[in-house]
């Protein structure tokens, strides 16, 4: 990225493809590899706690798409933003696109070898 230059905001999108690559996938429009994150959107003792939230991105494209996804009870998730103070986990849990920006930083610093 240029200097000065502020980056592109994250869009959502239900359209944008991807593409397989050994055992991982691609975005098709720029053959960056997709990250993706789950995490529980409901507490233990709900019957839908199996339910959860699945968002895919492309680093380079800057496009996210999100949709429940099931996770068996007995799996553990990675919770990216554990190490954050409970007002900043607030502040990003209230906006997709903050959250995607943030797991997208996450994965490129320190939690890479946990993608889900």
């Amino acid at each position: 990225m240029k200097a000065g230059r502020e980056p592109r905001r994250w869009t959502r999108s239900t359209t944008w493809e991807t593409v397989p690559d050994g055992d991982r996938r691609v975005c098709a429009a720029c053959g960056t590899a997709v990250r993706s994150y789950r995490y529980r959107f409901h507490p233990p003792e709900s019957p839908s706690f199996e339910r959860c939230v699945g968002l895919a991105w492309c680093s380079g494209c800057r496009v996210y798409s999100g949709a429940m996804v099931h996770v068996p009870r007995d799996q553990v998730l990675v919770d990216a933003l554990a190490s954050l103070p409970w007002d900043r986990r607030e502040r990003i849990g209230r906006s997709e696109t903050k959250l995607v920006g943030c797991l997208d930083e996450w994965m490129r610093n320190e939690g890479a070898s946990h993608t889900s």
